[in-house]
């Protein structure tokens, strides 16, 4: 197998597609390369045949008849083929195995508590979404977040959030991240994150009390003194916040939709509003903004205009 056998891992990362293109190149230009691929793609088709025990019983019986014979036995197949075989079997189960995804989901108004394989915490924030591979996860704690969650780190490997937005990383801390098209918020509430935004790449290093937000491209940074974030009590607050985010917190939290297209969403938002009272809550961030609204209750649609 021209030294292909001295990485036990080598044939499981072929399958799972994690080889490094040198060492694709290399072993598609080995002798063993198209050997092995007839064998991967008879491994992916694979069935359980079925099993009948009578007749199973009488064809090994018919076949111990001629027990005395000593029948010469030329050999088609390299030994070593029948190894390989069964380790790519193997490493399709292993493949199948390591890509097994927890996947959790929030809807409006929703909150969800979560505790990884390392007993980190994260508290998820309504209309959020999150996904991590619990397979090896003390060695590669990495997970996947669209939406808003609070985390509470234990200490051990890098810990890194990614999102469509930016990659959050850590070694135990707590923080709160949003991460939702167009927007990305990080506040650091224990021990030290660095924060690493797109497309521009830019690195950010949080301590406590720190936070960052990427409004249009631009990092703009923040500092504030709460020990926890306010949503996982039932209230959610801002700081000078783009009216458009508040928008959509208000959306997630009383399953509603707001049509703005009459305001200017460059406008910025500081307070917070409940979330067990809408009326109360639209009248605690529109009257400060000088919006008014109509409110449609069958459709829960909710319909601003500036009062200027």
């Amino acid at each position: 197998m021209e030294g292909f056998n001295k990485d036990e891992s080598f044939l499981a990362r072929w399958v799972a597609g994690e080889l490094t293109n040198e060492e694709l190149k290399n072993f598609r230009n080995s002798e063993d390369y198209a050997l092995y691929s007839k064998i991967n793609e008879a491994s992916q088709t694979l069935k359980t045949p079925e099993f009948n025990k009578t007749e199973t019983f009488n064809k090994i019986q018919a076949s111990t008849i001629n027990t005395g014979l000593n029948p010469k036995v030329k050999q088609l197949v390299p030994l070593w083929s029948y190894a390989a075989a069964a380790a790519i079997v193997i490493a399709f189960g292993l493949f199948y195995f390591t890509s097994a995804t927890n996947e959790y989901t929030t809807d409006f108004s929703e909150q969800l508590a979560i505790i990884l394989p390392d007993d980190s915490k994260v508290q998820m924030n309504a209309n959020s979404e999150l996904e991590f591979k619990k397979y090896n996860w003390l060695d590669n704690r990495t997970l996947n977040l669209k939406g808003e969650a609070f985390f509470e780190v234990e200490k051990g490997e890098t810990f890194t959030v990614l999102t469509s937005q930016g990659t959050v990383e850590v070694l135990g801390t707590e923080f709160n991240v949003i991460a939702r098209d167009g927007y990305f918020e990080v506040q650091c509430r224990e021990g030290k994150v660095l924060v690493t935004s797109k497309p521009a790449n830019n690195q950010t290093v949080l301590l406590p009390g720190n936070a960052v937000r990427i409004v249009n491209n631009k990092l703009e940074p923040w500092e504030f003194n709460a020990k926890e974030p306010s949503w996982v009590i039932g209230e959610s607050t801002f700081f000078d916040a783009p009216i458009k985010q508040v928008l959509i917190a208000l959306e997630n939290q009383y399953q509603i939709t707001v049509d703005a297209s009459q305001i200017d969403l460059n406008k910025r938002y500081t307070g917070g509003f409940t979330h067990k009272d809408l009326n109360l809550a639209l009248r605690t961030v529109l009257i400060p903004m000088d919006l008014t609204y109509n409110f449609n209750a069958e459709k829960r649609v909710i319909v601003l205009e500036s009062s200027n």
